[in-house]
């Protein structure tokens, strides 16, 4: 402790060194400690699927559905169109719908970019490729009413 008076009294930019290192492991460990328990508790509510697209039930990727938690929309599950080309799959309730339109990249089979259209009537469109393809909605969200 003497060694670190010594230092400081010579020079007071390396107590302020100091400090500001033992402040930066302090706080990131309660960074740490305080992120890895911060996921939202999000209550998903299934999704009714139009137009031909179906729950995609392999690999245990879900059945398309919603949950709404602190102002913030979630998307989750996958699904897939058999046949038919109509790419609106469904229609978000109105306590979870943007105010403006949104365009979200999202995963799909697609030979090209895939994204999913959320319009202010919360209607939800998949836009890429002209044919039938898986699209997960996995990550997706957005602030209600943005």
């Amino acid at each position: 402790m003497a060694r670190i008076r010594s230092l400081v009294r010579q020079s007071p930019a390396v107590g302020i060194s100091i400090l500001a290192l033992v402040f930066s492991i302090g706080g990131g460990a309660g960074y740490a400690a305080t992120s890895a328990h911060s996921s939202p508790k999000v209550a998903f509510h299934k999704l009714t699927l139009k137009n031909g697209w179906k729950p995609q039930t392999a690999n245990s990727v879900g059945a398309p559905a919603y949950g709404v938690s602190s102002g913030v929309v979630y998307l989750t599950g996958g699904m897939h169109q058999p046949s038919g080309a109509n790419r609106k799959f469904a229609v978000l309730p109105a306590g979870a719908r943007p105010k403006h339109e949104l365009w979200i990249g999202v995963f799909s089979e697609a030979t090209t970019s895939a994204f999913v259209e959320i319009l202010p009537s919360g209607a939800m469109f998949i836009g890429g490729d002209n044919r039938q393809f898986f699209a997960s909605l996995a990550g997706v969200s957005f602030p209600v009413g943005s």
